[in-house]
């Protein structure tokens, strides 16, 4: 029997491996998916080399490797494991992921072998035997040292795939001490588990991997695809019964208002008869919003913590010119207060440290950030509304990274000086600026604790078209921050924040 090792450099519920993993599984091959989990800072850690020695040994009689390469900050990572087993097992290592996807041939320097789309099929035909020119969607490295990127194959029926439950008979957690099985012994770290409805995201905006996937995928077939309810259900009723500390769940779909209100409704009924546990967030874009819809989340009974609802840049123009995604402020925040009316904590992601704000941008995203502050309905819940800022960074085959390279404002080593050594959400000091500022006294003053009007007077007075000018122009976030690090300062505002 032909044997698959994937790798799993994110998190243990990471859809790719679970996809692969299920579908090989039912073609008759014996998979193995091995998961060094790593979150937030910790992807850019290489392996210690003991647990690369247990990995070399585990791979050393397998028919083939697979890196999932979740997202470009992996690289150095999936590089280092890839070297070390270059030298140490015959097997081919194949890469994919979106970052492979989006630019297959620069990956093709550091992998055997990549895969250009969707995994499942390709996988299959390579444990198969089949020729490496024939097989659609794999890159691979001709004769004549070239690198050859097959054509895509048609897109996948989703409904057609085994359910992508999380491998618990074949999955291992890799340490420094060997490999742990996961049957009998599910992980702690897995205390939340992800479903998805809707396969794909309808929007095309500068700064995401998505746009360049969209264009790959063309004319091969529905990209948006929906995932029948009772496939979902199923696979959390088995998630339920069998992962003994799942605590919640997490409904990752791009956009989950792209589903009907016949499709909500009939999920969340099911949900709330078999699976009834909170849900940590659900995305959601505003241009689906409707009465009908949140009425349908809020009538359900579900136990949802939060919202999610992006909105990157409180600024007409660059969310237009820059991120290509229009922004209507007053849609957005009628949108909003339809929501917080209904008692629905809101989580809202915004990106800054952008080189293309103006101060007139700034200005107008701390107005956007005040008008959001009015529409908090009384009496407030807890946390109505919270703010993240995400530091802008750009990804090799998105739109904007062509632009700001051509611009000058990144340079032609930005990807390996920059990108695979920062994430966004950052939280080092010399993130902390002014625009992490306004975050920050948003969200005290939305919080409506202690120091909320405080910060929401501080708002006022920051918006005051002279004040603003000056506080950007002498930097007073980095003074700010400077008087934070005085211990008795920083006590009170750790109390504020718990």
């Amino acid at each position: 029997m032909k044997h698959a090792v994937l790798i799993n450099n994110a998190h243990i519920e990471n859809f790719s491996v679970r996809h692969l993993g299920a579908y090989l599984t039912s073609r008759g091959f014996r998979v193995s998916i091995i998961h060094y989990e790593s979150r937030k800072e910790s992807v850019f850690e290489p392996m210690p080399a003991q647990a690369l020695k247990i990995l070399a040994r585990y791979c050393k009689d397998c028919d083939i490797v697979g890196i999932t390469v979740l997202t470009t900050h992996l690289v150095p990572r999936c590089r280092q494991i890839t070297r070390y087993l270059k030298d140490r097992i015959t097997a081919p290592v194949i890469w994919g992921g979106p970052p492979v996807i989006a630019d297959p041939m620069q990956f093709l320097n550091y992998a055997d072998l990549v895969c250009a789309g969707e995994g499942e099929t390709v996988m299959e035909q390579l444990l198969e035997g089949v020729p490496v020119d024939q097989i659609p969607g794999l890159g691979f490295a001709a004769s004549d040292g070239g690198a050859v990127v097959n054509d895509l194959p048609p897109m996948l029926d989703v409904n057609d795939l085994p359910i992508p439950r999380v491998d618990l008979e074949n999955g291992y957690v890799l340490t420094e001490s060997g490999l742990v099985p996961m049957k009998g012994k599910v992980p702690s770290t897995l205390s939340t588990y992800s479903v998805l409805l809707v396969r794909g995201c309808p929007y095309r905006c500068a700064y995401c991997l998505n746009s360049r996937l969209r264009q790959v995928f063309e004319r091969k077939g529905p990209y948006v695809r929906k995932i029948d309810v009772d496939r979902v259900i199923e696979e959390l009723v088995w998630a339920k019964d069998n992962i003994p500390q799942l605590r919640r769940i997490i409904i990752d779909d791009d956009d989950f208002f792209l589903n009907s209100e016949g499709r909500m409704t009939r999920f969340l009924d099911r949900y709330m008869k078999e699976i009834r546990l909170p849900v940590f967030y659900i995305q959601v874009n505003t241009r689906q919003i409707t009465e009908a819809k949140l009425d349908i989340l809020v009538n359900s009974g579900l136990d949802l913590r939060y919202l999610k609802i992006g909105l990157q840049s409180g600024s007409q123009r660059i969310s237009k010119e820059i991120f290509h995604r229009p922004l209507n402020r007053e849609t957005y925040l009628k949108k909003l207060e339809m929501v917080m009316q209904r008692g629905i904590r809101v989580m809202i992601d915004v990106i800054s440290d952008n080189p293309y704000d103006t101060v007139a941008d700034k200005h107008a995203v701390l107005r956007f950030y005040l008008e959001i502050l009015k529409r908090i309905p009384d009496p407030p819940i807890e946390r109505p509304v919270k703010i993240y800022d995400h530091k802008l960074m750009y990804y090799p085959g998105t739109p904007l990274y062509e632009r700001v390279l051509k611009d000058g404002h990144i340079r032609d080593d930005y990807v390996d000086q920059v990108l695979l050594k920062r994430s966004t959400l950052r939280l080092h000091q010399e993130d902390r600026d002014h625009d992490a500022l306004m975050v920050s006294w948003f969200n005290t003053a939305a919080n409506r604790k202690l120091f909320h009007r405080t910060a929401h007077m501080l708002l006022r007075i920051l918006a005051v078209p002279p004040v603003f000018r000056a506080a950007v122009r002498y930097r007073l976030a980095k003074v700010l921050n400077r008087v934070s690090q005085i211990p008795a300062v920083a006590g009170v505002l750790e109390k504020n924040r718990a």
